[in-house]
């Protein structure tokens, strides 16, 4: 999918409204991370609050994109941008599905319409003291699912707590080193997995038959994320030649993956993949 109209940060950033799960709030010092993140999003992205920049933001915030404008004055053009359109109707729901955090990474992943196209996305932070410091993103269109059970942002979205977020990374972990030794896992994959990426369910194929087969893909990764019973991996492979940024969310469930959603993206043409990270 090719953007060239639109401020880089995320597609995400043009339809955010003030929604109600953010619990909004400048005193950043008494919020998590992950609360910061959400305020950002309702303030300053939802409400156009441009002048919260300063509470939110580092002078030096980087996108990892090298076509995307930087730093603080990059944020700012965005929201001057996003002030020329309608603001989203009041009461709107939410587009974020889900919210992950490990220490000072949060991972959103959310769930768009825009010009009648439907786009998953998942947008990556890192803060630094308590400040958003840098930013990854992945953003996909996905077909027409009216109407299916099952589709690419929909199922689990509360994280439980309890699980052991170390657990959940290990298993994740142990999974993608027999996807990179090109051995099948399929010990790890609950019989009843529920899969959530169009891509593969077209397929008929489980997820490690897909990532085995389909593409040979060459992946290499860069972080591993995980809360609770939730793990994000993010990542980056070549199909024809092409290099993409690849983002997947798993859920763990007794001791295997429950539960798999995931974003891909073609690399921007001119750009090296290694520069996306």
């Amino acid at each position: 999918m090719k953007i060239t109209n639109l401020p880089a940060m995320g597609l995400c950033c043009i339809i955010l409204c003030a929604f109600g799960p953010a619990k909004a709030n400048t005193t950043m010092d008494t919020l998590s991370n992950k609360q910061k993140v959400l305020s950002f999003y309702k303030l300053i992205v939802g409400q156009r609050k441009a002048e919260l920049i300063p509470e939110f933001v580092l002078e030096n915030y980087r996108q990892h994109n090298p076509k995307a404008p930087q730093g603080r004055a990059g944020i700012t053009g965005m929201i001057n941008y996003l002030k020329t359109l309608p603001l989203p109707p009041e009461g709107a729901k939410s587009p974020i599905i889900r919210t992950i955090q490990e220490g000072n990474m949060v991972v959103t992943h959310l769930d768009i319409q825009f010009m009648g196209k439907r786009m998953v996305v998942i947008d990556l932070f890192e803060l630094e003291n308590g400040m958003l410091a840098g930013h990854w993103d992945a953003i996909q269109e996905v077909p027409d699912q009216t109407g299916l059970t099952i589709t690419a942002s929909n199922g689990t979205a509360e994280i439980d707590t309890t699980a052991s977020a170390e657990n959940s990374k290990q298993i994740v972990n142990a999974f993608y080193q027999a996807i990179l030794d090109k051995k099948m896992p399929a010990e790890l994959l609950k019989v009843d997995y529920t899969e959530h990426d169009p891509a593969v369910t077209a397929t008929g194929k489980a997820l490690d038959e897909y990532l085995l087969t389909d593409h040979n893909r060459d992946i290499k990764i860069h972080r591993v994320i995980a809360e609770g019973d939730f793990v994000v991996v993010q990542s980056q492979f070549k199909r024809g030649g092409k290099g993409f940024v690849f983002y997947q969310i798993f859920r763990v469930e007794g001791g295997k993956i429950a539960e798999h959603w995931s974003v891909e993206q073609a690399v921007p043409e001119g750009v090296e993949v290694g520069d996306m990270f």
